[in-house]
């Protein structure tokens, strides 16, 4: 029996681009016939869950990409020591990996280097106080 979903305002925006990816998709895979007769639904669930995994792990890398690339180009070049106040130097960013839901989630974090206190740092992004 079907199920009706909820979903999240995003992912319901762009619902009818998803199906018409999931149609391609399924020609690319199938073929236009669809699966060959004899084709176990465990054989199907398992075809489907490595696209999924495969398509969350590239979405999840692309916007974390894209986020830390805004971040680090928001990061004003002058960015003050937390110890001493003084001003930084950049360093090459850092790769973070951190496990996930969908899979390793990879990103490079933005270091600054205090040559006073001779200490690098992740500038962190600034919250607002209540």
């Amino acid at each position: 029996m079907a199920r009706a979903y909820s979903y999240p305002d995003a992912v319901a925006d762009v619902r009818f681009y998803l199906q018409g990816v999931a149609k391609s998709l399924v020609d690319r895979l199938f073929g236009p016939e669809g699966p060959p007769l004899g084709t176990t639904l465990t054989s199907l669930e398992k075809t489907i869950e490595s696209v999924r995994s495969a398509l969350s792990e590239q979405m999840l890398a692309l916007a974390l990409s894209r986020q830390a690339d805004t971040y680090s180009a928001a990061l004003a070049e002058s960015t003050s020591c937390p110890s001493c106040q003084r001003p930084t130097e950049a360093q090459d960013p850092e790769a973070r990996i951190v496990a996930t839901d969908v899979g390793p989630a990879e990103w490079f974090e933005p270091k600054r280097y205090c040559t006073k206190c001779r200490r690098s740092f992740f500038p962190s992004v600034a919250q607002p106080r209540p």
